[in-house]
């Protein structure tokens, strides 16, 4: 197991070779659960399970607005091929589809005679014999068909019973409540037959259903069965991610506001040139956030860089960013300031965004760092309450504007 957690991520040596969690989010080993808080948490946290559900609910919303293709994220796309772990991941899909959308139904055709659905006049003419009635064909008895549920059917007992399991074994974790579906119709199969009859029905079922849910869960109900079984031989699932720095410069971005892509053209790029002459341009810096913001009639722009470091200030300064980190911020306002100014903005303001504790106004000022050399030479230093920016990142609103400008503007 240690070998697959290195391989995966989890787990990284440190210069001295002793192992390091570099994970965030929920792993299941050798039948016992882990929540690994990220780093801006302090190890006395004391409401650990509500700070793990934010994180959670944070988590789930970056595996949906991030790309599929990328591979910061295995543990939380249900449909990675290229990881055995992702139990957790097709548990949580499963999970909010039903709750969506409820059990996989099988509607079967039903025929009768003068019963209540609708007249089949193919069927009538094949199978009744009509009256005539001044030389035409009058059918007293009609055949009907409707269309009913059926109760018995394999892969809608298969997909409740595979719900059951996937919230009985990872709902919790996940910050789900307790599922009950014993209201549904559908009996459960008690033991769960074997791999290769689950998976020559829901094969059958996939060959003949086209709705747009069932080409969605039936890959998805075959994925958990063959993640259940490698999970059970690798006793491992995980759910989260080895990149949470990523998920706490999205949440900034939200938080904050960002037009980072209006902007981006006005970073120079650096132009390469051979001694024989011809020339090409490279890839550039990005900002993690460029956005404006109103203060009364005036508008400004706000250049931020998200930083998922445990900095503390003087007098005792450590987790700081990089010398130059901070140079690469004075540079970008030495681009944009200018431009900023023949569209119309009054200032540019510059900052690093770290995390904080929980704190009654979520986001506060917390110092600057100076840099003497360019014309600018001072990032300001603002703090966003961690739990608070998860909060907001996971319901998909930003901060209150007059806040922004309140923390931003102070000196």
């Amino acid at each position: 197991m240690r070998n697959t957690l290195i391989q995966n991520g989890v787990l990284i040596p440190d210069r001295d070779g002793a192992l390091r969690v570099r994970f965030v989010g929920v792993a299941v080993a050798g039948g016992r659960s882990f929540q690994i808080l990220p780093k801006i948490f302090p190890a006395s946290c004391t409401n650990v399970a509500s700070t793990m559900r934010q994180v959670i609910r944070a988590l789930r919303r970056y595996a949906r607005w991030q790309p599929q293709h990328r591979d910061e994220i295995p543990f939380l796309d249900p449909t990675a091929s290229h990881t055995d772990l992702n139990a957790l991941a097709l548990a949580d899909w499963l999970i909010r589809d039903y709750l969506s959308s409820g059990i996989y139904r099988r509607l079967r055709d039903r025929e009768e005679v003068n019963g209540l659905g609708q007249i089949s006049w193919r069927r009538t003419i094949e199978r009744m014999a009509p009256m005539l009635s001044s030389g035409r064909p009058v059918y007293v008895d009609t055949v009907t068909r409707s269309a009913t549920r059926d109760h018995d059917y394999f892969v809608s007992r298969l997909h409740r019973q595979i719900v059951e399991s996937a919230a009985l074994g990872f709902g919790h974790l996940l910050g789900y409540g307790p599922l009950n579906l014993d209201h549904e119709p559908f009996e459960p199969l008690g033991d769960l037959p074997v791999f290769s009859l689950c998976h020559a029905r829901i094969r059958q079922e996939m060959r003949g259903a086209f709705s747009d849910r069932a080409m969605q869960l039936l890959p998805m109900l075959l994925a958990w069965l063959t993640a259940i079984d490698k999970a059970e031989s690798a006793d491992l699932a995980l759910y989260g991610t080895s990149s949470f720095y990523d998920v706490w410069e999205k949440a900034c971005a939200l938080a904050l506001g960002n037009e980072r892509d209006q902007w981006q053209a006005h970073i120079p790029r650096p132009t390469w040139r051979s001694f024989e002459g011809p020339t090409q341009t490279a890839d550039t810096f990005e900002p993690d956030i460029v956005t404006r913001f109103k203060d009364g009639t005036d508008e400004h722009l706000l250049i931020a860089d998200a930083k998922y470091y445990r900095l503390s200030m003087p007098p005792n300064l450590r987790g700081q960013p990089g010398v130059n980190d901070v140079a690469k911020q004075l540079w970008y306002q030495r681009c944009l300031a200018n431009v900023a100014r023949d569209r119309g903005l009054a200032q540019t303001y510059n900052i690093f965004v770290v995390p904080g504790p929980e704190h009654e106004d979520g986001f506060w000022s917390d110092g600057q760092v100076d840099l003497a050399g360019l014309p600018e030479t001072t990032v300001k230093v603002k703090r966003l309450s961690g739990l608070q920016a998860l909060q907001h990142f996971a319901d998909g609103t930003a901060l209150d504007a007059e806040r922004i400008r309140a923390v931003v503007t102070a000196a």
